[in-house]
């Protein structure tokens, strides 16, 4: 089958999330990715699994975000695992790393001696901070960035605390920065011969997704004010938000301004109490006012009373699932983004593919993420190590899993 990105071999020093989702995106591409681990392992592989021993003890986290890849275990603190490390290098088209600035050049795999290795080498650097920034030494996850860019801050109730998403949401979307800046090089180097060093970081991500929010920031209000009411945006006005109802939660999504708040208001039969409210140049100084009726009336219906009585305004109103019944709808199903797999690493699970759709070169969703060190003998093999070079080569990583060799 054609793949966009057949012929590729990437060098993937990764771990955790960024990077992991960032390499798997371009072997789901095609390319043929190599996860360079270290004998001590991905903490990823176990840190976020079932305490019943589900999937073999191994972390579902690390089965979702490591597909499309083989594994090659090597000791970059052992002079033969960082040569090897080296002539993986010499030939790939792309290295992709995460760890924290400084690490791959300290171990001289940085981009500029890679460079020297390979100057065609498209070479891709994510992590918390710009890793020549000032504070490029600060750590970083998605929680701490979370907190440290604004975005928890203008989620949640104004009468509670910051609110962080429930999902590492800068993680996946670094990682799509970092995806978009390597194909891009790739194609700038084959139009021009040269590779070049590609940097996305956490910070930058997290505040590009917030461009919208930030702009309004910093050219009106320096200070915006979450509702208490619980509106679901910090520029928003009522009644955009969630609402509990008698058998659950619906959200309620506007726009129009006072015309379509009367046109639900009066649905709702509460017209009389919101109306003298709608008169306001800017309806989020009355917008708690305003959630406060809208809350009271959905709390004596039915979820799908609330739906039916709102379809007919124009208004968007839809109930709050849980991720489970989500994954369940039949249109998800339909789709075909959940992947049953079947492997000896992991044994028979699901996962969330990627949501991209490529007509003539479709993306692949047939190799399971693989065990630690699970390829290491065919890579090795590949980049002209002989059985016995091998051999040595994998009885110095002395804690690598036998099992996975």
């Amino acid at each position: 089958m054609a793949t966009a990105l057949s012929g590729v071999r990437v060098a993937a020093f990764t771990h955790f999330a960024a990077g992991p989702i960032a390499a798997q995106y371009l072997g789901s591409l095609g390319a043929d990715v190599v996860k360079v681990e270290s004998p001590q392992q991905d903490v990823n592989r176990y840190a976020v699994r079932h305490p019943d021993g589900l999937l073999q003890g191994i972390s579902p986290y690390f089965l979702a975000t490591n597909r499309n890849q083989r594994c090659v275990v090597l000791d970059l603190k052992d002079p033969k695992g960082l040569k090897a490390a080296r002539t993986l290098i010499a030939r790939a088209d792309v290295v992709i790393e995460n760890y924290r600035p400084g690490v791959m050049d300290r171990l001289g795999l940085g981009y500029q001696d890679t460079r020297s290795i390979n100057p065609q080498i498209v070479y891709c650097s994510l992590s918390a901070y710009d890793p020549v920034g000032p504070a490029r030494n600060c750590p970083g996850q998605d929680l701490l960035l979370q907190a440290l860019s604004g975005l928890a801050s203008i989620t949640g109730r104004g009468d509670g605390p910051p609110v962080p998403v429930g999902a590492y949401i800068i993680d996946g979307f670094t990682a799509m920065q970092g995806v978009a800046g390597i194909l891009a090089a790739l194609r700038y180097r084959d139009h021009h011969g040269v590779g070049q060093w590609v940097r996305a970081d956490m910070m930058s991500s997290a505040l590009y997704l917030m461009s919208q929010e930030a702009s309004y920031i910093l050219n009106v209000d320096p200070n915006p004010r979450r509702s208490c009411a619980g509106i679901a945006h910090v520029h928003q006005s009522a009644p955009y938000g969630v609402y509990q109802t008698s058998d659950g939660a619906v959200v309620i999504s506007t726009f129009g301004g006072a015309p379509m708040v009367r046109k639900l208001a009066e649905a709702f039969g509460i017209l009389n109490e919101v109306e003298p409210h709608l008169n306001e140049h800017d309806l989020r100084f009355e917008r708690d006012k305003i959630a406060g009726y809208f809350a009271d009336a959905l709390s004596k219906m039915t979820k799908q009373q609330a739906i039916d009585l709102a379809t007919p305004t124009g208004a968007w109103v839809v109930g709050v699932r849980s991720l489970s019944d989500a994954l369940d709808d039949p249109a998800v199903v339909e789709s075909g983004i959940v992947k049953t797999v079947n492997a000896d690493y992991g044994g028979q699970y699901k996962v969330v593919v990627e949501p991209l759709k490529l007509d003539a070169t479709p993306l692949i969703a047939d190799k399971p993420a693989p065990g630690h060190g699970e390829h290491s003998r065919d890579v090795l093999t590949e980049i002209g190590y002989s059985a016995e070079e091998i051999e040595l080569l994998l009885a110095a990583a002395v804690t690598i899993d036998q099992d996975g060799v």
